[in-house]
């Protein structure tokens, strides 16, 4: 049964006529996100950014904040940010080295380098684009009620119905897994999307 599923996938994928944007392009979409843990809601808000490196992949990034379930504040961006959050706590911002400007560039490549996960995006349609994505190295502030941050993955899949050369409507929704505590998750949410 698997094995005939995973066939009929494959075949849809390889049967639409991939028209994927150009190397270099970048979407950013503003979002509003909904997530169902520990029979609570996470409701967040921000930006989720794709920086296309092929015809058909993405790098993601996401950066919302909002409230956990239990009404504190949460936050989700890539994993690569973790470690900066966790430092700023400990440490006394303003006598740390993040006062150079140097810091802060190695902190916005790094983050770039090393995106939380990917996408792969085909067209079944001229207007509408889908893409499916894999994030195995994202970050919740708080996603456990610990005022710390926790290492996250997630898989789902987005729609970009194009209303324009530029911009789209974008719901999402997928499942999320902590690793910490091996419990998973589910989320949803509506963006507006466009395409630089």
């Amino acid at each position: 049964m698997k094995t005939k599923a995973l066939l009929f996938i494959l075949l849809i994928l390889f049967s639409i006529n991939i028209k994927a944007q150009r190397s270099g392009d970048l979407r950013i979409v503003w979002i509003a996100e909904v997530s169902h843990f520990n029979n609570g809601t996470l409701t967040s808000y921000g930006v989720f950014a794709e920086l296309f490196i092929s015809r058909s992949f993405s790098l993601n990034y996401q950066y919302t904040i909002g409230t956990n379930q239990y009404g504190n504040f949460y936050s989700h961006y890539p994993g690569t940010v973790s470690w900066l959050v966790e430092s700023v706590k400990y440490y006394n911002f303003e006598y740390a080295s993040y006062e150079s400007p140097n810091f802060w560039i190695y902190i916005l490549a790094t983050t770039a380098i090393i995106p939380e996960g990917i996408s792969f995006h085909t067209y079944p349609r001229q207007w509408l684009e889908i893409a499916p994505f894999f994030n195995p190295f994202s970050a919740d502030y708080n996603i456990l009620d610990n005022n710390h941050s926790t290492i996250t993955a997630s898989v789902g899949i987005r729609a970009h119905a194009k209303l324009g050369r530029h911009f789209s409507v974008v719901p999402h929704f997928g499942l999320k897994h902590i690793y910490k505590t091996s419990e998973n998750g589910n989320f949803y949410g509506l963006g507006f999307g466009w395409l630089f």
